[in-house]
């Protein structure tokens, strides 16, 4: 039987920049996920395995998909942003970076 092994340098760079993409410091993610931030580095250097459990809360607070992160294969994901893109068009410059905050905080910690 031919078993596939992980790529885990490779499954920590997708997670450190699913982690950055959302504008998250690895002290702000492991909070969110309940983990120390010594080891968010140490499974985004690939050095450190992790549960399945601690893989799912790391999934839903990046909101990623887990072939993703464990593949690097990205599904085209089709979701109607109209009525958030009108809102943030009415914003001015410290509305929009309010409104960019508390979407941040709001999917840290929306499960």
């Amino acid at each position: 039987m031919n078993e596939k092994v992980l790529d885990l340098p490779g499954i920590g760079i997708r997670i450190r920049t699913a982690r950055e993409k959302i504008g998250l410091t690895r002290e702000q993610f492991a909070e969110a996920v309940d983990l120390s931030a010594l080891y968010i580095g140490q499974i985004e250097r690939g050095q450190r395995t992790m549960s399945l459990n601690t893989f799912v809360r790391i999934l839903e607070c990046l909101h990623e998909d887990p072939n993703e992160i464990i593949f690097g294969e990205q599904k085209e994901r089709q979701i109607d942003t109209s009525g958030v893109q009108a809102l943030l068009k009415k914003c001015n410059e410290r509305e929009m970076k309010l409104a960019e905050e508390m979407l941040k905080l709001v999917l840290t910690y929306v499960k």
